[in-house]
């Protein structure tokens, strides 16, 4: 009997070692592409802009993973070009307004500063404690649940001299609910938010899911840069840079 039982513990142990195994995922690459549906000639909105390399907002802490990071300098990339399309002269882009150098400075109208705030929220499901038959020391953990993708992205324009803000907008990213994820993979330990997303399994879906609201998000920002509403401030611009003798 003893020897019946032992069998089929090793049945098991081996069954579960060498069975059907999940197949491994891996990441995908995303890229996000605009192209600007205007065509202006080079320089004919008469005005000067700047830019500032897009940056994360501090609350979110997974600005430095694969995903995010190809949607930044997507975001950053198509924005350049669409500033030129409407017939701006382009300075930049900078890491930063200290950056700028005071000859820039002083002969742009308006820096643009845009900062990236989406939020990933995990809705439904949650962790599963796989159990193993060599003791709980060896259980391994596993996601499976359903997520959303929402936030917005603030652009700001400050007159370069004095740094005082001029214009402001916010774009919202439509909201991507119920976004089915789970991870590809088990581990030894429940993860945090910035390692969930970065599972294989999790990543894919979050960046499908933004890849098919970025044509919409750029749509947005293109109505904002207004040559009418830009040329409408250059009195304001003026006055503003007198304070500083020019």
């Amino acid at each position: 009997m003893k020897k019946a039982l032992l069998s089929i513990a090793i049945l098991m142990l081996f069954t579960g070692c060498f069975g059907p195994q999940q197949a491994v995922q891996t990441k995908q690459t995303f890229t996000f592409d605009y192209a600007p549906k205007e065509s202006g000639k080079s320089g004919s909105a008469n005005m000067v802009l700047a830019m500032v390399q897009p940056y994360y907002a501090s609350e979110f802490t997974s600005g430095s993973g694969e995903l995010f990071k190809a949607f930044q300098t997507a975001l950053g990339g198509d924005i350049e070009e669409l500033i030129l399309s409407k017939g701006f002269t382009l300075k930049g882009p900078y890491q930063g307004y200290d950056e700028m150098v005071f000859e820039d400075k002083k002969r742009t109208d308006i820096l643009i500063q845009i900062e990236i705030s989406p939020r990933f929220t995990a809705q439904e499901g949650g962790w599963k404690t796989n159990i193993s038959i060599l003791g709980p020391s060896n259980n391994t953990y596993s996601y499976s649940g359903k997520a959303s993708l929402v936030g917005k992205i603030n652009i700001s324009g400050v007159e370069p001299l004095t740094n005082e803000k001029i214009w402001s907008k916010s774009v919202l990213i439509p909201n991507v609910e119920n976004i089915s994820i789970s991870t590809s993979n088990r581990y030894t330990r429940v993860l945090n938010s910035v390692e969930l997303i970065n599972d294989p399994g999790v990543y894919n879906e979050l960046g499908k899911a933004l890849r098919t609201q970025y044509g919409g998000i750029m749509e947005k920002i293109a109505a904002h840069f207004n040559v009418e509403e830009f040329s409408s401030m250059k009195n304001q611009i003026r006055e503003l840079k007198s304070k500083k003798g020019y």
